[in-house]
């Protein structure tokens, strides 16, 4: 039995197709059928890639193909004063979990052989570059869909079973079917009503926005740096902070009284870094909806102690989105491009419930944001 995964290998020969018609099958510009496929592959190693080492994802994010996380909860009774007779009672940690999602994703290419006949290869790149396009909205939605979002994520289309959840960071019990109580760290103690998404009246972001997540991640025991993510419209009222220290640029020749921050400002999927404010990297992403704000302490990329986990396929410990003829098809396709299709499977969910901490700053009541 084959092992490993189905990509666009699979799409150049099988049983019942004359090699010798498909080495003759041209594009209008002389492309051939390899040659075509060649290009589709290509095209989804360079997205898994870029997925897997993207700068910010890489941040928030780590992977794995188990459909549960467990973590520590509450406090411990601490040590005792030891006596030469006495024996300490034992102790152990309390713990709890949650599921992650898991949720295939399709979206088809598939053109008709006379059309192929007739095409130009610029015409085929475009869509597949509309394609991978689509690859990397999905996936931007989906994970900042889980830092704005606080409710749970439940059900079998998600992945969960009919009593799984997957929740989303620290929050009031009333919020959440997988109550909290944030492990005690360095003398705090906490609630199962511990909130991590906090809802601010103005309408602009503050330097006490900021001053506020960084002491509550530092309560927990993360320390600086960390990274804040906001969406453009946010852009300049968090420039026109009074701590706020922009990135340099290098259009600009800075005297020697400028104070600037060493961040690397080149943009990365759209994202870019704006500068530093009370020990957070401030970093600008598409999609991401006014008024609302995202911190968190990345521990490189793709580490095990990131916020955000990512669940795959079983085997897999990346993203894969791979090539294949629709299996609804039937079987219908008078040749191997008529159905072909980009499929993945992924579904994101929070690791560390602690490592992170989500601002609205339009209103006093919390409402998920809505990325675009």
């Amino acid at each position: 039995m084959p092992l490993g995964p189905r990509d666009t290998t699979n799409l150049v020969m099988l049983t019942g197709w004359d090699a010798d018609a498909l080495a003759q099958f041209t594009l209008q510009d002389g492309t051939n059928f390899a040659e075509l496929v060649a290009q589709i592959n290509a095209a989804l190693q360079a997205i898994n890639a870029e997925l897997y080492n993207d700068p910010l994802w890489s941040s928030l994010i780590s992977y794995t193909d188990q459909p549960d996380v467990e973590y520590r909860v509450g406090a411990s009774n601490g040590m005792g004063r030891f006596t030469e007779y006495g024996r300490a009672d034992t102790q152990r940690a309390d713990t709890e979990g949650h599921m992650l999602p898991l949720i295939a994703w399709d979206r088809m290419l598939g053109w008709t052989w006379n059309y192929l006949r007739q095409a130009r290869l610029s015409q085929v790149q475009a869509d597949i570059a509309d394609a991978l396009k689509d690859v990397r909205d999905r996936w931007r939605v989906q994970a900042l869909t889980r830092l704005l979002k606080r409710s749970d994520d439940s059900g079998e289309a998600n992945g969960l079973g009919s009593t799984g959840y997957s929740p989303g960071f620290a929050t009031a019990a009333a919020n959440t079917n997988v109550d909290y109580t944030p492990p005690a760290h360095a003398g705090n103690t906490f609630t199962s009503d511990h909130e991590h998404y906090v809802a601010i009246a103005g309408g602009a972001f503050t330097n006490a926005v900021f001053s506020d997540a960084k002491e509550e991640l530092r309560e927990h025991g993360h320390e600086p740096a960390f990274e804040f993510l906001i969406g453009k419209s946010d852009e300049d009222t968090v420039k026109g902070l009074g701590n706020f220290t922009p990135v340099a640029s290098n259009l600009v020749a800075y005297g020697a009284n400028q104070d600037l921050a060493t961040l690397n400002p080149v943009s990365a999927n759209g994202s870019y870094y704006i500068g530093t404010i009370s020990d957070f990297a401030v970093r600008v992403v598409p999609g991401i909806p006014q008024y609302y704000g995202f911190g968190y302490k990345s521990y490189g990329a793709n580490s095990q102690r990131n916020p955000l986990k990512v669940r795959l396929q079983k085997g897999q410990l990346r993203p894969q989105v791979i090539a294949m003829p629709d299996p609804r098809s039937g079987g219908g396709g008078a040749y191997p491009l008529q159905n072909v299709m980009l499929f993945t499977e992924f579904g994101v969910g929070v690791k560390d419930r602690t490592n992170g901490t989500a601002r609205y700053v339009n209103n006093s009541s919390w409402t998920d944001g809505t990325p675009a």
